[in-house]
Formats: structure tokens, sequence, C-alpha cells
């Protein structure tokens, strides 16, 4: 099995409980895939007692492909997950059970993540693409540079 951090993982689970809600299917067809367990653990954060939605589910489902709410719902799972450490290896679940569906997992709004190996011809740039720029002599860039020892 590849190495996949946990952040992915939730950013996985993340992503394709957006897709059901964007396709508009339900929470329960969502839950529908994963074992009682893990839906035990995970329920809570999206449905009240009474079957209702929590607020953190409505606001998902009025724009699931809304960054600030998607989010929202990364941030509730990972306290979840600090609250319970243990619930890792149920999140580790979900994220199998999603990539043996054989859809397509992509994970955004998260930096520097390899989900597979990397077979390139060329290049390959990870992470920030950062472009500097100065201006003035190379002899002293920073402006304060001190000298040592003294002159």
């Amino acid at each position: 099995m590849e190495p996949i951090t946990t952040s992915a993982m939730v950013g996985a689970v993340v992503v394709y409980l957006a897709q059901h809600l964007k396709s508009n299917k339900s929470i329960h067809d969502f839950f529908g895939n994963f074992t009682d367990a893990s839906v035990k653990w995970i329920r809570p954060l999206f449905l009240k007692e009474d079957n209702q939605p929590q607020s953190l589910l409505e606001n998902l489902s009025k724009n699931p492909e809304s960054l600030p709410r998607q989010t929202a719902v990364t941030s509730a799972l990972e306290v979840a997950l600090e609250d319970d450490p243990q619930a890792e290896a149920l999140l580790r679940e979900m994220y199998e059970t999603i990539k043996t569906k054989g859809e397509a997992i992509s994970i955004v709004n998260s930096k520097n993540v390899v989900t597979g190996n990397i077979h390139a011809g060329g290049a390959v740039t990870i992470g920030d693409q950062i472009t500097q720029h100065h201006s003035g002599n190379g002899d002293n860039l920073a402006g304060n540079k001190i000298v040592y020892p003294p002159k």
C-alpha cells in the first residue's frame, strides 16, 4: 500500500462527499458506501440525532464546490481525529473504499500531495512556484548586511 497522509485521506473523503452532494445524492447514499463503524464515527459531524442535517452539512449542500465550505468540513474531520486518534483507522478504511470504487480521487486545496507514482519524461514540480525579483547590485541584496570581522 502506498503511504498517504492523514490530511490527504481527509481531503479525499471531503471531495467524495462534495461530489455526492453535487450529484444530488443524499448523505445516506454517502454513508451507504462505508462500514457501520466508520458511519458511527462520522455521522454525528453531519446529522443530528433526529436525522436533521447539521449546519456543516447544510452549508456544504448549498454549494459543494465552495472551497471555504469544504475547508470547514475538512477542519471538522481533523478535529474529530484529534479528539479520537484511533479513528484514523476508520478514515483509512473510508479512503480505501473510495479508492476501490474506481472513481477518481482528486485531492484539491492541499499542498504537496502525491498519491501515486510519478513517471515523467521531464521536470516535475511539487509545491509552490515562487519567483523572487531583486533589484540593485548583487553585492548587497539585503541592504543591511553586516560584515565580519568589521573593517
